[in-house]
């Protein structure tokens, strides 16, 4: 957008060095913190892709929310690097330096290698913080990949005019939704594009603006069409529908706009707070972006971008931390149009000027790139112990404070002891990570108690058949978490009857066995065997181990 004065061939290795520092960045913190423990929906997705592994297609014994592509991924990542906690995280370490590459190919063709190479650096920094939650293998990782890709198939598409570029573009946002639901959010970005640009372009064809709205349409929904044949011939289909569509529809009418926007903020502060010099950089790129008299496909395109982006991650104002991954990439962009920007604004080394045929800048050329090496000189400081000196235990504890992620697979090695793979395991709370640590299968297909005791008009028919399929399995273990994100402590959703048969079904057939006292983000007491019979929790997160009655 703006000249920087230097040689197009020096701009390019300076962009392909910074490109490869940001690819070096990630890997070293991801790998070096590749044994950060599975929070829990890590542990629910990586539980029904084992499943998968063992033959049992996703929403035949275990169903979650998540259309199943998340699932397929995760089996594809453990398949490649192990059933373990490291193993996914070094797929999440593949996927997100692929991602990187493709936020630079967008931003490179959008504007320049230069712009490409500062957003790379600026996604990378952004992807690993704790403040969105980095480190964990969330659906958003997976649905910025293939909408970044989709999102640099389509300009390409639209630059070259090629259906078959057309078509990739849909089927990658297709796969992006498959992720999760709000990757369509981004389909239909793709579409608005699509019809924008056959709709404004000179002269006007109805041909070209039906076909490339077929092609496109068409590529978008191939992905799910084929994963609802494959459900259905699974005889799954019904599950399916009813954990993908019907429920995620009740469970976005949770929350009002003013809860949402409080939610919003709470998030919004901590995420600016670790990187402001970031989310500054990227509001003068927007600005840049907006006022800009040259390039409108440019601008209208990113802007759009931007804008879905902003969209999908509003459905039922939750705006977890997570959530604003899939906001990333537009930032990223944003952030290195401001680079370019103030690069730009920079004296031209000895030659450059006359060269170039630009005019001198007023800012000395070594200030311009210390200023941008010092916004992410901050933003690594900030998070130095993080990326460099906590251990994945320690780091997690940061992340997550008091959850129960590192001491699942604690608990996960006493129930793998004390029982044979072909008995079954009960969660009363929302830790699928369990199933996964023990490989054992769950006593119920509700791995999460989220959609059971939500507010919705199927709560108490899903409550009743948790408890059900609970009571034909026999568990051998039946662990009980008594944490408020379990999301089953003080719900105005939880049927009275299900107190009743969860007091009743326990004191009649399990007897304790270990308790887990989670007294402070520093400290977890663990009493085993005869120690837990007269143990009393001391803290109000606690996790009580029951074992079957011989």
């Amino acid at each position: 957008m703006i000249p920087t004065g230097l040689p197009p061939r020096l701009a390019s290795s300076i962009a392909l060095m910074i490109l490869a520092g940001a690819l070096l960045f990630s890997a070293t913190v991801r790998w070096r913190l590749r044994d950060f423990p599975l929070e829990r929906d890590e542990g629910g997705f990586a539980y029904i892709g084992q499943l998968l592994l063992q033959g049992i297609p996703p929403f035949q014994i275990a169903w979650d929310n998540k259309p199943p592509g998340l699932y397929v991924a995760y089996s594809a990542m453990m398949t490649l690097f192990g059933q373990t906690a490291a193993g996914i995280h070094l797929g999440l370490l593949a996927v997100n330096l692929a991602t990187i590459v493709l936020v630079f190919l967008v931003a490179r063709d959008l504007f320049d290698s230069l712009t490409g190479g500062i957003a790379a650096a600026a996604y990378s920094l952004l992807a690993l913080s704790p403040s969105v939650l980095g480190m964990a293998a969330h659906a958003t990782h997976f649905v910025n990949l293939f909408g970044v890709a989709g999102t640099w198939a389509l300009w390409r598409a639209l630059r070259s005019d090629k259906f078959r570029l057309l078509a990739a573009s849909g089927l990658l946002f297709g796969t992006a939704f498959l992720m999760k639901q709000q990757g369509i959010i981004l389909g239909g970005f793709g579409a608005f594009v699509v019809l924008t640009h056959y709709a404004c372009r000179q002269p006007f064809s109805w041909r070209k603006l039906l076909t490339g709205a077929a092609v496109f349409t068409l590529g978008v929904l191939l992905p799910y069409a084929a994963t609802c044949f494959w459900l259905w011939r699974a005889g799954v289909f019904d599950r399916f529908w009813f954990c993908t569509v019907v429920c995620p529809s009740y469970y976005a009418q949770q929350n009002d706009f003013e809860t949402g926007s409080w939610l919003f903020w709470r998030s919004f502060v901590g995420i600016a707070a670790a990187n402001w010099p970031l989310e500054i950089a990227a509001l003068l790129g927007a600005l840049l972006v907006g006022l800009a008299r040259q390039a409108d496909n440019v601008r209208w395109f990113l802007l759009a971008y931007f804008a879905f982006s902003v969209a999908s991650i509003c459905p039922g104002y939750y705006f977890h931390p997570h959530y604003f991954i899939q906001l990333l990439p537009a930032v990223a962009i944003f952030d290195g149009v401001a680079g370019s920007w103030l690069l730009g604004l920079a004296r031209r080394p000895a030659g450059n000027e006359a060269a170039s045929g630009s005019r001198q800048g007023f800012l000395p050329w070594p200030m311009a790139v210390l200023l941008m090496m010092a916004a992410g000189a901050f933003v690594i400081g900030q998070q130095w112990e993080f990326f460099f000196q906590r251990t994945p235990t320690e780091a997690c504890r940061e992340a997550y404070h008091a959850e129960p992620f590192v001491e699942m697979p604690v608990i996960a090695a006493y129930v793998s002891r004390h029982s044979t793979p072909d008995q079954r395991v009960a969660i009363w709370g929302s830790e699928p990570e369990l199933y996964f640590y023990t490989r054992r299968h769950a006593a119920s297909g509700h791995i999460y108690l989220y959609s059971v005791l939500e507010r919705q008009p199927f709560a108490t028919l899903l409550q009743k058949e948790l408890c059900r399929e609970i009571e034909t399995a026999k568990p051998e273990f039946f662990v009980l978490v008594h944490m408020p994100k379990s999301l089953w402590i003080a719900t105005s959703a939880v049927d009275q009857s299900t107190v009743t048969w969860l007091d009743s079904y326990l004191s009649s057939y399990y007897r304790p066995v270990g308790l887990v006292d989670i007294v402070s983000p520093r400290r977890t007491d663990y009493r085993w065997d005869d120690e837990a019979t007269q143990a009393q929790p001391r803290g109000s997160n606690y996790i009580w181990v029951f074992r079957r009655n011989n």
